[in-house]
């Protein structure tokens, strides 16, 4: 898929504008490929110019641009890059919080990335005060055995065991 991905881009960027939104997507796409892959830095070259660009052109509560910014987040933590993570998810959840539902999925993922920078970075209070509220708003609205609530479960366990 990664092949397809690269021959996409290629030729999106010979012919569409650097700021061209097909361009943007296709770059996205792929460098989510990248960080699926282990392919940790091509993943955070490709979306530092993403995501550089959409600074410049997007609203900064324009969904695209949080995405982007997501997935770049979660690049540096994947390359222990922790304290750009922290800083970007900061950023995307203070944003998130203002514009949707507390139990929105999006708003829900990013506190949980949030989360998992803070563990890594030792602020195990901070994680767990965050978590703490992902995983109520998802025991409202995820059934039991979802994936995405068992995974916020767990990374709750784990700070309370930093903590003991």
């Amino acid at each position: 898929a990664i092949e397809i991905f690269e021959g996409v881009v290629a030729i999106n960027e010979k012919i569409l504008a650097e700021d061209d939104p097909t361009r943007l997507a296709s770059q996205h796409v792929l460098a989510r490929a990248y960080l699926a892959d282990e392919q940790v830095e091509k993943a955070i070259e490709m979306l530092e110019g993403v995501v550089a660009i959409k600074e410049k052109i997007l609203a900064e509560d324009d969904p695209s641009r949080l995405a982007s910014q997501h997935v770049l987040a979660r690049a540096y933590l994947a390359d222990e890059q922790v304290k750009k993570a922290i800083k970007m998810l900061e950023g995307v959840v203070a944003i998130k919080e203002k514009i949707l539902a507390e139990d929105d999925p999006s708003r829900l993922v990013s506190q949980h990335e949030l989360s998992r920078a803070y563990l890594a970075d030792e602020q195990v209070k901070k994680a767990i005060e965050m978590l703490e509220d992902v995983v109520a708003a998802e025991a409202e609205t995820l059934e039991e055995d979802n994936p995405s609530r068992q995974a916020s479960k767990n990374l709750l366990q784990r700070c309370y065991e930093r903590l003991a």
